[in-house]
């Protein structure tokens, strides 16, 4: 095998070790952690000074602002942000650690260098209490967010004992104080810091989560999220309870999505229909109400959902088949739909079979409406003596003007 050699020469074999070097030296997490502070009082709210600190590195520049307290700034006065002209030094002082800074302020906007000073017993503390991944770039992060060794213990007795430190941070930048994960913690789920991140970022309140546990519902913060960003709040699931309807929430999110009331499940389960989810939004999308469902019950027949989208899509009401029942007929909801797209009377089945004839089929009785045939026609032809006619026989008498 043939060797490639490159030759460099000595000015470049000097900036290859500098980079090396200064490679080396940001990768170190030893390297102090220093910057450019600026202060300006009248950007910020009353009684509070807007602090930037700015880091540089050779690929990035990093720039964090806040709004503190004058009273939070160890060595900073009130007379320095008035004065026309000040040297200051001052701290803010943190578990993690205290930022230094030094410089001038000039009519209530000042700048200079300033320093962190981590704090080792810090890491001790944070490493008993599970948090073993602490060098001097998130010391100094957490002491900017303020984290303390209070707020990690009492996040620790609320049960996040396996919060890593990112999700550490990540809760505390987002402001998720302990009394809202003592709220979470309290409805009865078992949440981890991921999860109450999200929580949080969805708005998902405890009483929320409280009436999802009541209601028996053991959800996932996906599911949970999913369903409070659909609109599905606490009183949609609570009154569900009433009807003894236990849905996933993949369902819950279905049904509230099309529309479907708590009251018109409730109702059509008060009614005897025990529907599924599915059945339950294609009768709410066709328009279908309970009463509707009801009045066909009462009407005296039983029919499925199809069935009765197919009669509500068709235009025929409860009434319309109740009277066609009182006939005597028994007909399929194909056999309704035929009578009453041809606008036959509900009334004529039963005048046929006043008239003797209660065996005829649907296309007759179809026929026979079409063609003008009713009982009192077929009154007047057993009056002349024909009897025992067929409709076909009728009807022919009937086009041929036979009266």
């Amino acid at each position: 095998m043939q060797l490639m050699k490159f030759r460099f020469n000595e000015p470049v074999a000097i900036s290859l070790c500098v980079l090396v070097v200064l490679i080396a030296q940001a990768a170190d997490t030893s390297v102090p952690t220093t910057g450019n502070w600026s202060l300006n009082r009248w950007m910020a709210g009353s009684g509070k000074v807007q602090l930037s600190l700015k880091r540089s590195t050779m690929t990035s520049t990093w720039v964090e602002s806040s709004d503190y307290r004058v009273e939070d700034l160890k060595g900073l006065s009130r007379d320095d942000m008035n004065t026309l002209h000040s040297n200051v030094h001052f701290e803010l002082q943190r578990d993690a650690g205290n930022l230094v800074c030094v410089g001038s302020i000039v009519a209530g906007v000042g700048g200079g260098r300033f320093s962190f000073s981590p704090n080792p017993s810090f890491v001790t503390e944070m490493g008993k209490l599970g948090f073993d991944d602490i060098n001097e770039s998130r010391m100094f992060q957490m002491a900017l967010m303020d984290i303390n060794l209070v707020y990690v213990r009492q996040l620790v007795k609320l049960g996040l004992r396996d919060l890593n430190t990112r999700e550490l941070m990540d809760l505390k930048s987002r402001n998720i104080t302990t009394d809202y994960i003592a709220e979470v913690r309290g409805s009865g789920y078992d949440f981890s810091g991921a999860d109450l991140i999200q929580l949080n970022d969805h708005g998902v309140e405890g009483s929320f989560l409280r009436e999802l546990r009541k209601a028996g519902y053991t959800l996932s913060a996906n599911e949970v999220t999913e369903l409070h960003d659909h609109g599905v709040d606490a009183r949609y699931v609570r009154d569900l309870q009433s009807p003894k309807y236990h849905l996933s929430a993949g369902d819950l999110i279905r049904l509230h999505d099309h529309g479907v009331s708590t009251e018109t499940i409730a109702r059509l389960k008060q009614n005897g229909y025990e529907l599924d989810p599915e059945q339950l939004i294609q009768l709410n999308d066709h328009g279908v109400d309970p009463r509707f469902a009801a009045d066909l019950k009462r009407a005296g027949v039983n029919l499925d959902p199809k069935q009765m989208i197919q009669l509500h899509d068709h235009g025929v009401n409860p009434d319309f088949v109740r009277a066609l029942q009182d006939s005597g007929y028994h007909f399929s909801t194909d056999e309704i739909i035929s009578l009453h797209d041809h606008g036959i009377s509900p009334e004529f089945p039963k005048q046929l079979q006043a008239s003797g004839y209660s065996r005829l089929t649907v296309p007759d009785l179809t026929s026979m409406w079409d063609n003008g045939v009713n009982g009192e026609y077929i009154a007047r032809l057993a009056a002349g003596g024909m009897k025992g006619l067929t409709p076909e026989q009728i009807i022919k008498l009937k086009q041929h003007g036979v009266d």
